[in-house]
């Protein structure tokens, strides 16, 4: 009993001499406030744990020019079928074949990509035509 009492009596002068500062929080990032020169450091680490690739395909030019005026002939052939301005008809672009045919309501558009052989079939409305 007495060697309780001398414990609890000890820790209690023990504990009445401590002292407790505030826990203060340091960003480390810059963004959120932290000192400026850890920002190489972290980029550097955020660096070296990126397994992204970025898919760069290098296309040469006429293979781009290709691309882009497939791209041009398909936009004419969409923007005359809305404006009504297309007649029904097959129109080739290359990889494309786009055939147009008028419907009671509207128009149907069969795009057919010559490589793959995939076939997407869009019906548009006309208006006020």
């Amino acid at each position: 009993m007495f060697k309780q009492l001398l414990t609890i009596s000890v820790s209690t002068l023990l504990v009445g001499n401590l002292a407790a500062t505030e826990l203060v929080y340091t960003p480390v990032n810059p963004s959120f406030g932290g000192s400026p020169l850890n920002g190489s450091f972290l980029l550097n680490k955020a660096n070296s744990q990126n397994d992204n690739q970025s898919a760069t395909s290098s296309k040469d030019f006429v293979t781009r020019f290709k691309e882009s005026l497939e791209r041009n002939i398909i936009n004419t052939i969409t923007r005359g079928v809305a404006d009504g301005e297309i007649t029904d008809g097959v129109y080739d672009t290359g990889d494309f074949r786009v055939e147009v045919v008028s419907t009671g309501n509207g128009v149907m558009l069969t795009i057919t990509n010559l490589l793959s052989g995939e076939v997407t079939v869009i019906e548009m409305p006309t208006y006020g035509v």
